[in-house]
């Protein structure tokens, strides 16, 4: 019986083995699972790159699919320094923006341990905390401080002197940027000298991640900054800072009068802006005279009172000398330079007046107490009364020759208060045209003689 071929082939029996079936060995390739980084955007992600995502390479999206910023420790377009924050104040703002000035130094949060500032200074400030920079200030410097934008929570500013005290205080503008500004806080003009220091204290302790100050110390004469106390010649100057006191164009290390004006730039004598004098030659105190009523002048005359008085800075007044009194007032008051002496007492206060024209005017005074008065030589006035000072209380109508004319007044204190004032009157009109002078020729002028040599000057010395 014959085989079937079918059989045979089947079988192999012609001889032929057949092919192997090819093996597939490569891995099997997980599936990514919906979410960040599968490359597609979904609803909560800002961005996506799949298998570029990272957190170590600029400008990348991260691996949190969100886009690179500030405060991921890597230096992004736009950025010139990111060191893993957005907190200032540590040399790399909340921007990512290099800061150039001072970084503060932790801990700050006292005057007494705060951190030296440059003209910038930055910094931020978490919960309750508060920051202070120290700088060193000039004798009789201002100190500016300003909040510099962008500004985010309030800040409100102190200053403290070198001794801690608490002298001025900033807060917010109208811009939002806290200022401390000296125009406006007399304790941040016209300092001492020494180490003042600025603390920075948020509203209500909120967080702020990053602010800059900017620190100055302008010189309070430019920037127009009132004067702060005594001002003797009135310069905006306070006395403290002041080294011409009296504003005469000599120090008052070198000025023998550092109180009254007597050097080069001393103003010319003049009228106020009411028509008083107050420049005045003086004289006295005088006791002693024999009066025929208590305030009534005496009838003495001491210094010599008829037409021919023509008296100058040092020259004798009887037992006394002519002085320069310098009034800031109205009001000459004899108890200043003669209340040592008891009632009572007279003094003498004598002026030579310069007319442009011949003319009548009234001379008006106020005297405490009575007075006698005289004009170019002739008795115009002899008050009796007992009274205080009151302006324009007694008058006399005079003629006023073209050029100079003199006025003397001789004034008694039957005790209390002592004092003259005085000034002419045109209708009622006070007259300012009036040129006073205090030498015969109206030449005198204020220099730092001292003819006896007692570092005194002439128009300061009680005895020159």
């Amino acid at each position: 019986m014959r085989t079937p071929l079918l059989a045979l082939f089947v079988a192999g029996s012609w001889g032929c083995t057949p092919e192997p079936a090819p093996i597939d060995d490569t891995e099997p390739v997980a599936a990514i699972p919906p979410g960040c980084g599968d490359g597609v955007l979904d609803a909560d992600e800002a961005c996506d790159a799949g298998a570029a995502n990272a957190d170590e390479v600029a400008d990348a999206c991260r691996t949190s699919c969100f886009p690179a910023g500030c405060g991921d420790a890597v230096v992004d377009a736009g950025e010139a320094c990111d060191d893993g924050d957005v907190l200032g104040g540590d040399g790399c703002s909340g921007t990512c923006q290099t800061q150039s000035g001072t970084a503060e130094i932790e801990p700050n949060d006292e005057w007494d341990v705060a951190t030296a500032a440059g003209s910038e200074a930055h910094g931020s400030l978490e919960g309750s905390d508060d920051d202070c920079w120290s700088f060193p200030v000039a004798a009789c410097g201002a100190i500016e401080v300003h909040e510099l934008a962008p500004c985010g929570a309030a800040l409100t500013l102190s200053l403290h002197a070198p001794d801690g005290a608490s002298l001025a205080s900033g807060a917010p503008g109208d811009d939002g940027c806290a200022v401390l500004d000296p125009l406006h806080e007399p304790g941040a003009r016209w300092v001492a000298e020494g180490t003042w220091s600025v603390c920075v204290s948020a509203v209500n302790k909120a967080d702020v991640p990053d602010y800059t100050l900017a620190l100055t110390t302008p010189d309070p004469v430019a920037i127009g900054a009132p004067s702060t106390g005594s001002d003797t010649d009135a310069d905006a100057i306070p006395d403290s800072c002041d080294l011409d006191l009296d504003g005469d164009g000599v120090d008052n290390a070198l000025d023998n009068c550092p109180d009254v004006s007597n050097g080069p730039s001393s103003p010319a004598p003049s009228l106020s802006a009411s028509g008083y004098i107050r420049t005045w030659l003086s004289a006295g105190p005088y006791t002693g005279g024999v009066t025929t009523a208590e305030c009534r002048p005496s009838e003495e005359a001491f210094v010599g009172e008829d037409g021919a008085l023509s008296p100058a800075l040092g020259d004798a007044a009887g037992d006394t000398t002519w002085t320069w009194a310098l009034l800031t007032g109205d009001t000459y008051d004899y108890l200043g330079p003669y209340g040592a002496a008891a009632p009572s007492r007279e003094a003498y206060s004598f002026v030579y007046l310069q007319s442009e024209a011949a003319r009548t005017l009234t001379v008006a005074i106020g005297a405490d107490d009575g007075l006698f008065a005289w004009w170019n030589g002739a008795q115009i006035l002899d008050v009796g009364s007992c009274q205080g000072v009151n302006a324009d209380q007694f008058q006399a109508e005079v003629p006023v020759v073209a050029g100079w004319n003199t006025l003397l007044v001789k004034v008694r204190d039957y005790g209390g208060g002592w004092g003259v004032v005085a000034r002419l009157l045109d209708a009622g009109v006070a007259v300012t045209d009036l040129v006073p002078s205090l030498s015969p020729d109206g030449a005198w002028v204020l220099d730092q003689t001292d003819r006896d040599g007692d570092g005194i000057g002439d128009a300061c010395d009680d005895d020159p």
